[in-house]
């Protein structure tokens, strides 16, 4: 009885031992996180995704025009737009086309006058480059102040400088004056730059110059200081007056007869000094020989015979007497000045 007490108690230890061992070995079931509530139970998921930051990189653009009369390249390339996601930075040359020149750059709202421009580009950009034809100066030199030459059929005195578009073609055509004659022929030139040229001219004698005889124009004989350099012009116009410009020392023969002589001059300096002297010459033999006025701002002087009448500035002229320094000779030393002399005779 006890033997079979004990083998029953052997057997359910036995059942029991195994059944906990058989829980010790089974695996273990994963534990459940903890659940949070949500912010906004109520709100819709497209609105919870809207609510949440987005990073998105801006893109920056420039943009590169060019006007009529030439092109711009951008970092060795004609590329006209350009963007990026950073700031990049661009070598702008302006090529302007045959005759034509950069006038200036409008980037933004900024002028540049640079014809290349390193820049840095850190926001949306607009390039411009403006073009235009240029003007060049054009002048004409001499050795002989004074002369004249046509340049596309309108007269200058020389030296002259004009302005011209690029590329214009300028007909230069050298004057005969009663003080020059031209060394050089017509010259055909297209200015694209500033340009100068050279003109050469003779002196040569003058003969004659009209006057008024008792109120009528008259040749008479007029010759060319000899022992000083005239650098000017002596034209007379058809309202019977005497146009000086520049430097000229003139003898005007009014027949000794016409014993009243009246000299009238509009005269305007050129540049200092200046000065306009007239006088008249007496008989052969009369010590002082001649007398003169000097009036630079004065307007009018009249001799009776070789004597001026009146005047501010009166002098003489002593000393040796030559065969070209005839009684009755008007003498015009005219110094730096644009004039234009009257001289009217009168017995």
């Amino acid at each position: 009885m006890q033997r079979t007490t004990f083998l029953v108690t052997l057997v359910i230890a036995t059942i029991v031992a195994l059944a906990l061992l058989y829980f010790l070995l089974q695996p273990k079931a994963p534990s459940w996180p903890t659940i949070q509530p949500a912010v906004n139970t109520t709100q819709s998921q497209q609105k919870q995704n809207a609510t949440q930051p987005k990073t998105t990189l801006s893109t920056i653009i420039a943009t590169i025009e060019a006007s009529q009369g030439g092109r711009v390249l951008a970092n060795g390339t004609e590329t006209a737009a350009w963007n990026s996601s950073r700031p990049f930075v661009l070598v702008l040359e302006a090529v302007p086309e045959r005759c034509m020149a950069l006038d200036y750059w409008l980037v933004n709202d900024t002028i540049l006058g640079e014809r290349r421009l390193n820049l840095t580009i850190a926001g949306n950009t607009t390039i411009k480059a403006f073009f235009a034809k240029p003007r060049y100066t054009f002048t004409i030199k001499t050795n002989a102040t004074g002369a004249a030459a046509q340049i596309n059929s309108e007269n200058y005195t020389l030296p002259a400088s004009i302005s011209v578009p690029a590329c214009s073609t300028l007909e230069v055509k050298p004057l005969e004056t009663p003080l020059y004659k031209p060394l050089n022929n017509t010259l055909t030139i297209m200015v694209s730059s500033d340009t100068n040229i050279m003109l050469y001219y003779r002196q040569k004698s003058i003969n004659s110059i009209q006057i008024l005889i008792n109120g009528k124009p008259q040749e008479v004989e007029v010759k060319l200081a000899p022992f000083v350099k005239s650098n000017g012009t002596i034209e007379t116009t058809s309202d019977g007056l005497i146009h000086i410009k520049g430097t000229v020392f003139i003898y005007i023969y009014v027949p000794w007869n016409f014993t009243r002589v009246i000299v009238q001059a509009d005269i305007k300096p050129l540049r200092d000094p200046g000065g306009f002297n007239v006088g008249r010459y007496c008989e052969w033999g009369v010590d002082p020989f001649a007398y003169y006025n000097s009036f630079y701002d004065e307007t009018r002087v009249e001799f009776q015979g070789c004597k001026p009448v009146g005047g501010l500035h009166v002098g003489y002229v002593g000393g040796k007497r030559y065969e070209y320094e005839k009684p009755g000779a008007i003498f015009i030393d005219a110094i730096n000045v644009e004039a234009w002399v009257k001289i009217e005779a009168y017995p």
